[in-house]
């Protein structure tokens, strides 16, 4: 039951965290290369409090990759290779869409070294809802922040329920990689992860490099009801801004502004999201989301996203959906305080 409990909640982060369905285009003895990833063209409305509204469009987030698995003393070795069109770019409609690095891992029996999603990032994500938002997704977690859910160099570890991982320090001066210690288990209907992060983070004044270790906890459920599941997390630390996404400042800001430390302190914060998720029909499925983040700085900032979708599977391999968005402040500068609304069309290979 254990195994069983494991295999599933595995295939269940495999298909939220790569979006794959791949296509075999090359088998040879025991080893398989395959080809993946989706074609997902967006428009965007946006309607901010403080200036005029406006459409943008998209394709950026298209991504493919290829896979190659084989066995290497009767267990799987697998090479994973992933990209999508943000590239290096200042903002949402700058410039021409490049190919960026997603993905670069090797995975082997228990083991997966490489660039690819962070410790944080499997702690909650496998228990949020479905949402459309490519910047957004998981605001309100400890996995919320995009410029960092998958460092340059990530090594996990995963027996059964367990999960421990070491990564790349997010503090230029760190001594010791950042980590994750998780679990997940499922009981019937009911599923959590419960997570411990920790890391050095800079508590510099004056350009002088001084540091502190911060600590953070946090906690993701989803308890399944008929054709409905209920969806929430909770995390609290301090030093944990960089991975939530919230600074000091009160909003998303680039990697040169410490998140994470105040008057040379480490600040704490805390956030939350809660979710609902309904299967109206086979073809028919909707979101319902709610994240905030509240940060114990002079400020006293407090952030919150509203959000809720409806998608529609066409075909097996082809969405479309439709989403709306509110956020309290704004969260990078291309994303204003106000309301979006975003549509989609997305085909799955």
């Amino acid at each position: 039951m254990r195994n069983l409990k494991t295999a599933l909640f595995a295939a269940a982060t495999a298909t939220l965290c790569t979006h794959v369905q791949a296509i075999d285009v090359v088998t040879e003895g025991d080893t398989t290369l395959s080809i993946g990833g989706y074609i997902k063209a967006e428009g965007l409305f946006i309607s901010p409090d403080d200036k005029d509204s406006e459409f943008k469009g998209n394709i950026r987030e298209s991504r493919i990759n290829v896979k190659a698995t084989k066995l290497v003393n009767d267990k799987k070795l697998t090479g994973f290779i992933e990209g999508d069109f943000y590239g290096e770019f200042a903002g949402y409609e700058s410039g021409t869409p490049e190919l960026r690095l997603r993905h670069a891992y090797l995975q082997y029996d228990k083991f997966t070294l490489g660039k690819t999603w962070s410790g944080q990032f499997f702690a909650v994500a496998p228990r949020l809802t479905e949402q459309l938002d490519f910047y957004g997704t998981g605001f309100g977690t400890i996995a919320g922040s995009g410029l960092y859910v998958r460092p340059d160099l990530t090594v996990h570890y995963v027996n059964d329920g367990l999960r421990l991982t070491a990564q790349d320090p997010i503090y230029d001066d760190a001594s010791v990689p950042d980590m994750v210690v998780s679990y997940s288990d499922n009981i019937a209907n009911f599923g959590y992860t419960a997570a411990l992060t920790g890391r050095e983070a800079g508590t510099s004044i004056d350009d002088e490099s001084d540091s502190d270790f911060g600590i953070g906890a946090s906690l993701a459920a989803k308890y399944t009801i008929g054709n409905g599941s209920l969806h929430g997390s909770v995390y609290t630390g301090k030093g944990m801004g960089v991975y939530s996404g919230v600074c000091t400042t009160g909003a998303l800001t680039p990697v040169s502004v410490n998140c994470d430390a105040e008057d040379g302190k480490l600040v704490s914060q805390t956030g939350f999201s809660v979710g609902y998720r309904h299967q109206f029909t086979p073809k028919l499925r909707g979101n319902m989301r709610y994240g905030e983040v509240n940060v114990d700085n002079d400020a006293d900032t407090s952030i919150d996203i509203k959000s809720a979708n409806l998608i529609y599977a066409y075909t097996p391999d082809l969405d479309f959906g439709v989403e709306w968005r509110d956020r309290s402040e704004t969260t990078l500068p291309w994303r204003l305080k106000g309301q979006e609304v975003e549509v989609m069309a997305k085909y799955t290979f």
